[in-house]
């Protein structure tokens, strides 16, 4: 649902542009993509976005609008030596996406040109008419496998600060969530610990029919999740309320809408998820804020902080 970019310095410098109206649209395309899908690679540890900063007055425009939307991503140094010239930038930007895919290795249009036969390699001045450009879309056809999930979200797992899991069957006890785990051990399996939190509705439906269950009871039924968290150093926190219907992932960085929430299944094989605009986004973020007059009660569960 994330795409991971990677941009050499000289492609955000006037005097390697055709124009400066050129440059400004191409920046306008990464200033779009930092709106949606795009992430930042921030090459070789913040040397790169300690070179953009010194440029020129577009970049550092463009580098302090990716700062604000959250949108830089530090990667570690790839080749042995800094770079001293765009070409080896984009050599560190080829050895990244070797190891870490990126949809696309963006720099000038005269080191474009020499590159064109890596299909990565796209031109700022030509972004909107790349291939990848226009096959971008919100929506996402994912298996229905805790695998698949983990594989659609891996960027935002890797990166978010914070995690809604917004789903009112999530259940230790439902045999369709038993991989649930998965996806949590995922987003705190990279040396973070991002701010989790999983919302349900308080009751249960067994066999079609809605049962209260008290929240010690839930607590009960959630302490061996709580448990697999602990032994990771992951915390989250489970809150519960009185109805609600759809399904979402909001984070800091995204926000999803998964129809089957986060079941695992064969009825449909498939489903298809689709990216929330920022406004729906902080709507959905607003809206399961823990409201005292709407939450029935909530608790922690794995690491204690």
């Amino acid at each position: 649902m994330l795409s991971r970019f990677a941009i050499t310095p000289g492609a955000l410098a006037e005097g390697h542009c055709s124009s400066v109206a050129a440059l400004e649209l191409g920046i306008g395309c990464l200033n779009d993509l930092c709106r949606a899908e795009g992430l930042f690679t921030d090459l070789r540890d913040g040397d790169w976005s300690r070179t953009i900063d010194s440029i020129g007055p577009l970049a550092k425009r463009f580098l302090t609008f990716a700062q604000k939307e959250r949108r830089l991503v530090r990667a570690p140094r790839q080749l042995p030596a800094g770079p001293d010239s765009d070409v080896e930038w984009l050599w560190e930007a080829q050895a990244l996406h070797g190891t870490s895919p990126c949809r696309a290795l963006i720099t000038h249009q005269g080191l474009a040109a020499e590159y064109a036969e890596d299909p990565v390699v796209t031109s700022i001045e030509r972004l909107n008419l790349a291939d990848w450009w226009a096959a971008r879309s919100p929506a996402k056809s994912v298996a229905r496998t805790a695998a698949a999930y983990r594989d659609a979200l891996d960027l935002v797992l890797r990166h978010a600060n914070s995690l809604m899991f917004i789903d009112p069957y999530i259940d230790p006890l439902d045999e369709n969530y038993r991989e649930f785990p998965q996806i949590l051990m995922a987003a705190g399996n990279h040396g973070r610990r991002p701010l989790i939190e999983i919302h349900r509705k308080s009751s249960r439906t067994v066999q079609g029919r809605t049962e209260g269950v008290s929240p010690s009871q839930w607590m009960a039924d959630f302490k061996p999740w709580s448990e697999r968290l602990t032994h990771a150093g992951i915390k989250a926190t489970v809150f519960l309320w009185e109805t609600f219907h759809d399904r979402y992932l909001i984070s800091d960085l995204v926000g999803i809408l998964v129809p089957y929430g986060f079941a695992i299944g064969n009825r449909p094989a498939e489903t298809t998820w689709s990216r929330l605009g920022t406004v729906e986004r902080d709507k959905q973020q607003k809206e399961f804020y823990p409201d005292p007059r709407r939450v029935v009660n909530y608790f922690d569960i794995g690491a204690q902080s």
